[in-house]
């Protein structure tokens, strides 16, 4: 059953699940035919004819997804990681910032992650805003969490220069990480990453609009994912030649701002229209809509233009607002992929004064007592019921 209208979502207490559909083929059975020998006294002779109908084939098969988003690491959470690594004999401990949300990230048969920063695989010193670089424990714990993909085109792409991108590059093919959006050549660009999960290819893409006023010099063989609608759509086209469904990270827009720009929302149909079935927006570190509409093809294309910060130690109320997406695409021989199960679930990141303690709760286990003592009180409003009005306002929270 189709889906057209703007997404309506619940928290994270109420999960819809998808109208998944079992295959079973079934071998049709030959007519039976009895017949009876007649006595010589008989003339006629009894058959008996058992038919049955074939049952029809279904090929319908569905991909579970699990969409992050920006994971923008602050020196108050790395410092902290490692205070707490020194506790237990590691260089880095990640696992109390992110326990809270741990179990939404393994449930899903591919889960997606915007990087935001760099991961030079320890070449270089850790460092926070502006030109931000992270430990490979970072990397390592989130792919232990489940994290299948790592896109990481975005506005911090080059804050260590080609160098710290060579070692980021190094780092994700070292480990055998997916890492999209950004390459070590055009060979490596043209080699689309796609991953087969129950049978269905799944092809991933990524973009960014800004590289902070960066570029790549021009004797480097270094690539990144930029925004140009004509390359994405050939990219796209090029994508679903080899896939079923075709994934796309857009990191995108104003920043802290909410509102969806008219032209994000022609972008997206026009690479919707390319072959596009999921549109993963990030960058302006706060939650804006979910859309799902139709294609001219018949087919579903889902689109969050901006799924917030998945983890961040910023100052702003709405910057600690965040959400992760989940969502089943059903693709059938002779049909287009359908969105066919969908649910948004609100976290928020916590954290105590002077930006301490900092780590991740769903919203339906923080509480109005947490949420009065939260530590960017001294920097914006912020209470349970700012959360709830936001995500509210955001349409991504229906109260029971």
């Amino acid at each position: 059953m189709k889906r057209h209208n703007i997404l309506s979502i619940l928290c994270a207490a109420v999960i819809l699940t998808g109208c998944q559909q079992i295959s079973e083929e079934y071998v049709p059975a030959e007519a039976i035919i009895t017949s009876a020998e007649t006595t010589a006294a008989e003339t006629t002779a009894a058959t008996t004819e058992i038919t049955t109908e074939t049952e029809p084939v279904i090929t319908e098969k569905t991909v579970s997804f699990t969409a992050l988003g920006d994971n923008l690491i602050h020196s108050s959470i790395y410092k902290q990681a490692a205070r707490r690594g020194a506790e237990s004999g590691k260089d880095y401990d990640f696992e109390y910032a992110y326990a809270g949300v741990a179990d939404l990230l393994d449930t899903a048969d591919i889960t997606v992650l915007n990087q935001e920063t760099l991961i030079c695989n320890d070449m270089i010193e850790p460092s926070t805003y502006p030109c931000f670089n992270s430990p490979k424990a970072l990397g390592d714990y989130m792919a232990e969490l489940g994290v299948d993909v790592f896109t990481i085109a975005n506005n911090h792409t080059l804050d260590q220069g080609t160098k710290g991108l060579t070692y980021c590059l190094a780092y994700y093919d070292e480990n055998k990480f997916m890492r999209v959006g950004a390459y070590r050549d055009h060979a490596d660009r043209e080699n689309i990453r796609v991953m087969e999960k129950n049978g269905v290819k799944v092809s991933f893409l990524a973009y960014t609009e800004s590289l902070n006023g960066l570029s790549l010099p021009a004797d480097t063989p270094l690539e990144i994912g930029r925004t140009d609608t004509d390359v994405m759509k050939s990219e796209i086209a090029a994508a679903k030649e080899i896939s079923d469904i075709c994934v796309v990270s857009l990191h995108w827009g104003t920043e802290n701002s909410s509102v969806v720009e008219d032209y994000q929302r022609t972008e997206a149909r026009e690479l919707a229209e390319a072959g596009a079935d999921v549109i993963i927006g990030n960058h302006p570190h706060v939650l804006r809509e979910i859309e799902i509409f139709e294609n001219s093809d018949g087919g579903d294309t889902i689109c969050a233009y901006s799924l917030g910060n998945f983890i961040s130690a910023q100052s702003v109320g709405t910057n600690l607002i965040g959400g992760v997406l989940d969502f089943d695409v059903s693709v059938d021989e002779g049909r287009e992929p359908e969105i066919s199960g969908y649910t948004f679930i609100p976290i928020v990141t916590h954290y105590d004064h002077n930006y301490s303690n900092i780590r991740l709760y769903k919203l339906s286990d923080y509480t109005p007592e947490l949420a009065s003592a939260h530590g960017v009180r001294a920097n914006s409003r912020f209470d349970y019921d700012y959360i709830i009005e936001y995500l509210t306002d955001k349409g991504l929270y229906e109260a029971e």
